[in-house]
């Protein structure tokens, strides 16, 4: 059984993230292209953080460990 992590977030990453809905927080980590499997997976042991108006969450493959990235457009 693989123990993850809990998601640290910054600040300002925190407030963005808190601004989606429970559902669609869902569909945006299950969602990750992965390109060691070259298949959508899920994103686990992520951080988040903000580069501009956009969230980026860099976290692991929930299927290979390899390292994928989720960016969610902002405002």
């Amino acid at each position: 059984m693989k123990i993850t992590k809990l998601p640290q977030f910054t600040p300002e990453a925190a407030e963005f993230w808190a601004t989606i809905p429970a559902e669609i927080k869902t569909q945006l980590l299950a969602n990750v292209f992965c390109s060691h499997c070259n298949d959508v997976v899920k994103i686990v042991d992520y951080k988040a953080a903000m580069s501009g108006t956009n969230l980026v969450l860099n976290g692991c493959c929930a299927v290979c460990g390899n390292e994928v990235v989720r960016v969610i457009e902002g405002a």
